[in-house]
């Protein structure tokens, strides 16, 4: 059954009336009252905190994975993305979004030629970015990816990043995002969205530019408070001066003449003269090989599948593992999510708008594909202010709860699984008979929304909230198709499923 206006807005009032208590109500009042710090939740099983954790959200294929190998398997399953075939969601992405596999010069012909606008680069490589996140089967490697793509963060609207990016991303970000920090801190310093983001290009021996030397130090290596100086600033700048982008292909290109050749002293370290372009690359080594730096990555790891302020012990060990390792991010990996303190963190993260989304459709085992779907998706990310690349500022999209739980926020959220649990979103659907199994009576369908949709039990004053309003739009005990979708719409936009 379809749901015109009329009927949205009778049921919308229906929630706000019939769930005003406790963690069933609309999300606006749950960020008022809950703050998404909510004690009162039962706990869910290790299976279904590793999988939101690791993941873009649970989904039945998942679960199954899990319940074969075991917690210590799935996770090293996950670790070896490599031997999983992802190939049947790569297939979709190379037919419908062409670019996000085109060298930079295809790109620029066919924009050139008007076949394409300036945008459809950047606006594919965000649909497949989605289409990723909700249907890869290399979930770990994808919550990776975005990791590091918000770590190392450049605006996709800045210039040419519009196209720039979507090779750093196929190059950069993908290959590298579970192989060492070295590695993926060198191969960033040479993308050209990086380069042009942050004036490198621009940055001649006559006048260095001081841009990407602190925020390579600030944000991608020592932190903050990290051991370095002004001074430091400058050499590092001198040091990477010539680093360009050849304007024929949009690839790296260094430029001798424009380069700063003399000595240079970087955290105390000389860099001899005569090095060329291996200046920049020394200070890169430098920088990766930073105890400061260890403790910058693990802590940021730590926060991201943790919690908002993890336990400085937890910190700690993984700094060392970070140091014994060089860098290795799958062994600082395995560490954080075989760690006591990420079995007990259940909870402790409300998700990202993206991750929101994502694990909604991943929930509903939905339908995303068609040409209406990248234009939805953009629009609402775009209002919840979580669309991938475009973070405007160097620093990345916070990765706190504080930032996110606005009323305005999850006012947007509670519209988009509102809209789509009434299968009224355009481009995405789903199929309401297959996720909830007949009988469609108040009791069966509580049950499969707790192993389906928030895979935890509810606490007893909830599922009462919960059974009443199902009990209030059954007749004959078998419930509407609209207040079935009702409930999917509260139990989407509950705490249960909104914290991880």
């Amino acid at each position: 059954m379809k749901l015109n206006r009329r009927k949205f807005l009778q049921h919308s009032s229906l929630l706000t009336t019939g769930a005003l208590s406790l963690n069933l109500m609309p999300t606006q009042l749950m960020a008022q009252h809950l703050s998404f710090k909510s004690n009162s939740l039962p706990y869910s099983s290790l299976q279904s905190h590793v999988l939101n954790r690791t993941s873009f959200g649970i989904n039945q294929e998942s679960m199954a994975k899990f319940e074969e190998l075991g917690y210590r398997d799935f996770i090293e399953y996950q670790l070896d993305a490599d031997a999983i075939d992802d190939s049947e969601i790569e297939d979709y992405i190379a037919q419908a979004l062409p670019t996000v596999n085109m060298s930079l010069v295809q790109i620029r012909d066919m924009v050139e030629s008007e076949q394409i606008n300036q945008f459809q680069a950047a606006h594919e490589l965000k649909a497949a970015t989605f289409l990723r996140a909700v249907y890869s089967k290399k979930q770990l490697l994808q919550v990776m990816v975005e990791f590091w793509n918000n770590h190392f963060s450049v605006f996709h609207f800045d210039g040419p990043i519009s196209f720039l990016k979507t090779k750093e991303d196929r190059e950069v970000m993908r290959p590298f995002a579970l192989s060492s920090f070295s590695e993926i801190l060198h191969a960033d310093a040479k993308s050209t969205a990086m380069i042009y983001y942050l004036d490198s290009y621009a940055s001649t021996k006559e006048a260095p530019n001081e841009n990407y030397g602190r925020e390579l130090m600030e944000l991608h290596t020592l932190g903050v408070d990290g051991p370095y100086t002004h001074l430091d600033i400058d050499e590092i700048a001198r040091c990477f001066t010539g680093w360009g982008i050849n304007q024929a292909t949009g690839a790296f290109r260094y430029f001798q003449d424009r380069h700063d050749d003399e000595e240079k002293i970087v955290l105390g370290q000389t860099i001899p003269a005569g090095g060329g372009v291996t200046d920049g690359e020394q200070v890169v080594e430098i920088l990766a090989a930073n105890d400061s730096t260890a403790a910058f990555i693990s802590k940021k790891l730590c926060q991201h599948f943790i919690s908002d302020t993890p336990d400085p012990s937890i910190v700690e060990s993984t700094t060392s593992k970070f140091i014994e390792s060089n860098g290795d991010i799958k062994t600082c990996l395995r560490h954080i999510l075989l760690s006591k303190h990420f079995i007990v963190a259940q909870d402790q993260k409300l998700k990202r708008p993206f991750h929101f989304m994502a694990s909604a459709v991943r929930s509903l085992s939905g339908d995303i594909f068609s040409d209406d779907f990248y234009r939805s998706t953009r629009f609402v990310l775009q209002a919840l202010g979580n669309q991938p690349f475009d973070w405007t500022t160097p620093d990345g999209y916070p990765d706190k709860a504080d930032h996110w739980q606005s009323t305005t926020g999850m006012l947007y959220r509670w519209g988009f699984v509102n809209t789509f649990s009434f299968d009224e979103f355009r481009g995405y659907s789903y199929d309401l008979n297959t996720l909830i199994s007949e009988p469609h009576t108040p009791e069966n369908i509580y049950q499969q929304i707790v192993e389906k949709i928030i895979f935890r039990p509810m606490n007893s004053a909830d599922k009462t909230i919960l059974m009443d309003y199902l009990e209030m739009g059954a007749s004959n005990n078998t419930v509407s198709t609209l207040t079935l979708q009702g409930a999917l719409a509260i139990a989407l936009g509950s705490p249960y499923f909104q914290l991880s």
